[in-house]
């Protein structure tokens, strides 16, 4: 609350001096520390009249402040109370049964066991309220995880910054390769999608991007035929209102695809060869070349193997992260 309130507050409680416990209740009730979610609705008028019916006494005597501090005291449990955003209403209505039932009650039963009653009757009905989203980690303003806090009367969002980490992608230089703009929480339907690249570059400075054309009936994902080293970012959201940016590093081998491939059948030819090859015990001759041709081709084995483990540790690093991707895409 702006300090100029709190002064004005403060002159009206000096200017009508026969009503001080009015205006310095109103004055407390909007600050946000003291809120116990049971004030966060009802107005101080409503409280101050409820009490006045309870205790048959003005805002300035002793018994009305007690009944206020009484209220106050009750609804301190519910300080703890956190829905979503989509439920802030049904809780002040909540809120608004209980105070009612309340002035429905006065004179009928004590003050005190009066709001023991709202407060289990406020329980018994938020149990049955569906519970906010969590926050997933670690990246992205996540509107459907928005809460509403009663310790603070106020709204609250995941703390996590817009910009996701950096991923890597392993390709080549002759290879398409698929990227996907997805997120694993919901998003709103419509939202646009903005495909920006720096060549050269592992970079999430936005200044540096440029943006290129996505597929408009694909929109999620970006096709790159021939690709190029430097990092690949989209947007989801409004450049004013982004949602999440997420950013692609492109290692890209000079290699080729079709030399893997040449090299996988390479490997499995040698491999079959030797699985087929029957050795001859009785000519020394023979088995002599035989244990040398061996030697050579399980050291031509090994040569193959160790460099087919390493393009096939880069492909399928960026396949993963494609695939996991994908998995995200379904289910916004």
């Amino acid at each position: 609350m702006a300090w100029w309130l709190v002064a004005l507050m403060l002159m009206l409680a000096l200017w009508h001096p026969r009503n001080p416990g009015l205006w310095l209740w109103v004055l407390m009730s909007c600050l946000p520390e003291v809120h116990p979610c049971l004030l966060c609705f009802g107005s101080p008028l409503q409280r101050a009249r409820l009490c006045r019916d309870i205790t048959g006494a003005f805002a300035d005597k002793i018994r009305h402040k007690e009944c206020l501090d009484t209220i106050a005291e009750a609804a301190k449990p519910l300080a703890s109370i956190t829905v979503g955003l989509g439920q802030r209403e049904e809780l002040r209505e909540i809120v608004m049964d209980a105070l009612y039932s309340l002035e429905e009650k006065s004179g009928k039963k004590s003050l005190r066991e009066s709001l023991q009653e709202a407060v289990n009757t406020i329980w018994a009905k938020l149990s049955r309220l569906e519970k906010a989203p969590a926050c997933i980690p670690p990246c992205g303003f996540q509107p459907a995880a928005r809460v509403f806090r009663c310790a603070s009367c106020s709204f609250g969002d995941c703390q996590f910054g817009l910009d996701c980490p950096v991923q890597d992608m392993w390709t080549y230089t002759d290879e398409t390769i698929v990227l996907r703009c997805s997120v694993p929480f919901p998003i709103p339907a419509g939202v646009p999608v903005t495909w920006m690249f720096v060549p050269n570059l592992r970079t999430q400075d936005m200044s540096l991007f440029k943006e290129v054309k996505g597929d408009p009936e694909k929109p999620f994902s970006l096709t790159i035929e021939e690709p190029a080293p430097g990092t690949v970012a989209c947007r989801l959201g409004e450049p004013s209102k982004p949602i999440v940016r997420k950013f692609f590093y492109l290692n890209v081998s000079e290699g080729s695809v079709e030399e893997e491939k040449g090299l996988q059948a390479v490997f499995g030819t040698v491999l079959h060869w030797v699985d087929d090859k029957t050795p001859q015990p009785h000519i020394p001759a023979m088995g002599l070349a035989l244990a040398v041709g061996s030697m050579v081709f399980i050291l031509l084995l090994m040569a193959i193997w160790k460099r087919l483990c390493v393009r096939q540790t880069r492909h399928r690093g960026g396949q993963q992260g494609t695939q996991e991707d994908s998995r995200s895409l379904d289910s916004v």
